[in-house]
């Protein structure tokens, strides 16, 4: 099914089963076939236009197969149900569900051949333990400095590498207010504001003063974190210079491992991240004279528990079908070199 893994790796739980089908020869039978594994092993199968019910834990593998190529949609599930490790066919879904305090989830499959063609599952999810460490925020300081080396590469080429400081300014009724400065000339790059969590709020960018607006945040801190929690968030990012475009992305926390960087070695959850950005009205990509255009970013973030702030980052961008403008971003990595408070 083309375009399949890119829209895998950004549907919504919400819609972990949506609107998803396609062609295929048509069937004299339709039927879901359903395996589970982890606390306890089920098998069963819902003929077309009968319903089935499933128990399974927070955190079991689920796997769903069909006959044929159906369109699914999620009846009923709550916003706080997660999932990952997600492949996603016409015929077939698997994943792990999380949820640590339950959740019911009605799922309807409809066949493409044939709508009339119906069956429906009632999955009651149980509540289930997280056995992996939970991480929380970490305040954030006043005179807090912490340096970066930033690599840019461009897809012509091009690139280089720059120093930046960010340092927290101020705090004030939660908000942090952080200031860049660039290192090798001594000059303001750009500036933030932040929530408590360092969810990105506003951006200004120094050179010319234009301010850009997260609406409501750019969601990349959901807490608290642990190997294994997913979540997926919008937001409309916006410039008083006339640029807008809108953002989702779905997150996803890998593992818990070592990294090492300049400023040392750090313990760290390894989080992905695939950004889809839409009704860009960015002129020099496709569609974006109209406000339509589109681009994407995938990114890897390691995380420190103990700093708070992710201490390593590389994202790697992808556009439309033959866009090759040289100075746009191909790949953008940041490591962080030092950190240290200033006396206040």
């Amino acid at each position: 099914m083309m375009g399949m893994g890119k829209w895998m790796a950004s549907c919504a739980l919400a819609a972990m089963l949506c609107a998803c089908g396609g062609g295929g020869d048509d069937q004299n039978t339709a039927a879901l076939n359903i395996n589970t594994s982890g606390s306890s092993a089920q098998t069963q199968s819902i003929a077309t236009g009968k319903s089935g019910n499933l128990t399974v834990k927070s955190g079991d593998f689920l796997s769903l197969r069909t006959t044929e190529p159906v369109k699914w949609s999620v009846a009923l599930t709550s916003a706080a149900t997660t999932v990952i490790n997600q492949t996603l066919t016409d015929t077939g879904w698997s994943g792990n569900l999380i949820n640590p305090n339950g959740d019911t989830i009605a799922l309807v499959a409809t066949a493409v051949s044939d709508p009339s063609k119906v069956f429906k599952l009632l999955l009651t999810l149980q509540p289930a333990p997280i056995t992996t460490p939970m991480y929380s925020a970490v305040p954030q300081k006043v005179g807090e400095v912490a340096t970066f080396a930033e690599t840019s590469l461009r897809l012509g080429g091009t690139g280089g590498t720059q120093r930046i400081a960010y340092t927290t300014s101020s705090i004030t009724n939660g908000i942090a207010t952080i200031k860049g400065v660039d290192i090798a000339t001594n000059t303001p790059d750009q500036n933030y504001t932040q929530d408590q969590d360092r969810n990105r709020l506003t951006r200004t960018y120094m050179n010319n003063g234009n301010v850009c607006t997260y609406t409501p945040k750019r969601d990349y801190y959901n807490f608290p974190m642990y190997v294994g929690k997913g979540w997926n968030s919008t937001w409309n990012y916006g410039c008083a210079a006339g640029y807008f475009e809108k953002a989702n992305v779905q997150a996803n926390v890998l593992a818990f491992e070592p990294v090492t960087v300049a400023a040392g070695t750090y313990n760290a959850l390894r989080i992905n991240y695939v950004v889809t950005y839409t009704n860009s009205n960015d002129a020099l990509l496709p569609n974006g004279s109209s406000g339509n255009a589109t681009y994407s970013e995938t990114i890897t973030g390691w995380w420190s528990p103990d700093l708070g702030r992710f201490v390593k980052w590389v994202s790697n961008y992808g556009y439309a079908t033959g866009f090759a403008n040289p100075t746009y971003m191909k790949v953008y990595t940041q490591e962080l070199q030092s950190l240290q408070t200033l006396p206040q």
